[in-house]
């Protein structure tokens, strides 16, 4: 059963050894569903290796299979440079969603990975995290004196 913590970051990776031409491999499962706060911020965490020295690998987010530049409520997500490790053989990249919406929850979000030898994906559903225990999800609404 998940855990339904409402941590900014979820991180999931593992040391893994790459060869010297094949398709890329993202690190740490293919399939994962978060718990997210409403109205708070949320980044998405991918790292894949890259499996070849020669070449280009390119590393993106899609939203709903879409960039999420074209994404109608785009203002709320943020897609920074990607990041390379170990002399760029593993590759990074997040998505930050500023403040998670009701929309945000019913959108699906793919990790793409590619270079010339293939493809690999990384796919991510949303949920709302309804533990009352955990302060990060409660509202911050201030208590009115009368």
């Amino acid at each position: 059963m998940p855990n339904p913590s409402c941590d900014i970051t979820m991180r999931l990776s593992s040391a893994v050894k790459g060869s010297h031409g094949g398709s890329p491999e993202i690190i740490g499962p293919r399939h994962v569903h978060m718990h997210a706060c409403l109205g708070k911020p949320l980044i998405l965490h991918c790292d894949a290796v890259t499996n070849s020295e020669d070449g280009v690998t390119l590393i993106y987010w899609l939203v709903n299979n879409e960039f999420p530049e074209n994404v109608p409520y785009n203002d709320t997500l943020v897609e920074p440079e990607e990041t390379t490790l170990e002399n760029g053989a593993i590759l990074q990249r997040t998505l930050l969603l500023k403040n998670v919406t009701s929309e945000d929850l019913k959108s699906s979000y793919t990790c793409v990975v590619t270079n010339a030898f293939g493809m690999a994906r990384k796919h991510m559903k949303l949920s709302e995290a309804r533990n009352l225990k955990n302060p990060d999800c409660k509202s911050r609404k201030r208590k009115r004196r009368l």
